[in-house]
């Protein structure tokens, strides 16, 4: 079946040539992107958050290569930058809307952390889609996966998205090492360097370090509202500084991913060189959609149903935590 979107498959008791029609239908979405509620809100985007689309279109279309996927370029009209004082997420500083086919973005105040967002979102994009009409009595069209993100065939409960979101940000932070290293954004990470080299010591609200191996970008007296940490620094000869900086997001779940993923590589070493293999089993499974191979590592690791229960857990971290912690 032809590609027209993010979405590779219908699932559902319907004939073939309507989930075609589905699918071309998201296709239209897809190339169409002008919503009425973004009036207003969103902001063109500058010369270089473009060039910066396309760099990060690149390096996603590679992480698609490693396992056999063909390229799949989101275009820019498909991210919408929304100005400061528009933007309506308290939690989140971009989503993925796999039903408009479209990234929404806070603008962002450096173009490293406008590159790192867009990854991120653009892994969504790129990865595993799929849509499904419900069973029951109602039947309606839902979504039914995001990379490993998996909505219940009736379309009332939603499974692993902790689990999405750590291996998709653990992804970002991987790749966009080689990201980096594009000239675009030279300026901003020598400056990031200097400052987190000259003001190591520097502590949060919280009494911990400022800077950890999650920071990649640090700037001082930023007039911009972030929501990142932010640090003070007082000295003798030295004004009052603050200090803004942004992370990798996503520490719990991402901590609770490399906790079961060590738990694996104990019991499996055997199989495994290292954890960068066994990290690649949920990176494939993410992408492809293929959730057997991911399930038969962890089942045959820990126990049938154990990568279910995972999933149904999803609501109350903590306890999610517990259960891996446990295993």
């Amino acid at each position: 079946m032809e590609h027209f979107s993010s979405f590779d498959r219908v699932i559902g008791n319907i004939p073939e040539q309507e989930k075609e029609q589905i699918l071309l239908n998201k296709g239209e979405c897809f190339n169409n992107q002008a919503f009425e509620e973004l009036k207003g809100k969103e902001r063109e985007k500058t010369s270089e958050e473009l060039e910066v689309i396309s760099i990060v279109n690149e390096a996603t279309n590679e992480v698609r290569q490693r396992y056999d996927l063909d390229d799949f370029d989101i275009p820019s009209n498909n991210i919408h930058v929304i100005a400061e004082e528009q933007w309506w997420g308290e939690k989140f500083d971009a989503i993925y809307r796999s039903n408009l086919q479209g990234v929404a973005m806070r603008e962002q105040p450096s173009l490293v952390a406008f590159a790192v967002k867009t990854f991120h979102e653009m892994l969504h994009f790129k990865s595993y889609n799929a849509l499904q009409i419900t069973k029951g009595e109602n039947p309606k069209m839902k979504v039914y996966r995001v990379g490993l993100r998996l909505r219940t065939r009736d379309g009332n409960e939603s499974y692993f998205r902790n689990l999405n979101e750590a291996v998709t940000e653990k992804m970002t932070k991987k790749y966009m090492k080689k990201v980096f290293d594009n000239p675009i954004f030279s300026s901003e990470i020598i400056q990031t360097k200097s400052i987190v080299a000259k003001y190591s010591k520097v502590q949060n609200k919280l009494g911990k370090p400022l800077f950890n191996k999650d920071t990649y970008y640090a700037v001082t007296e930023s007039k911009k509202s972030w929501k990142e940490a932010v640090g003070r620094l007082f000295g003798v000869e030295e004004k009052l500084k603050k200090i803004m900086t942004q992370r990798f997001t996503y520490r719990k779940e991402r901590d609770m991913l490399n906790t079961l993923i060590g738990k694996i590589f104990e019991r499996n070493k055997d199989k495994f060189q290292d954890k960068e293999g066994i990290f690649d089993v949920f990176e494939k499974s993410m992408m492809t959609g293929n959730m057997l191979l991911l399930g038969r590592l962890i089942e045959n690791t820990f126990g049938p149903n154990t990568l279910r229960r995972i999933g149904e857990l999803d609501k109350d971290m903590e306890v999610q935590e517990s259960f891996i912690n446990s295993l």
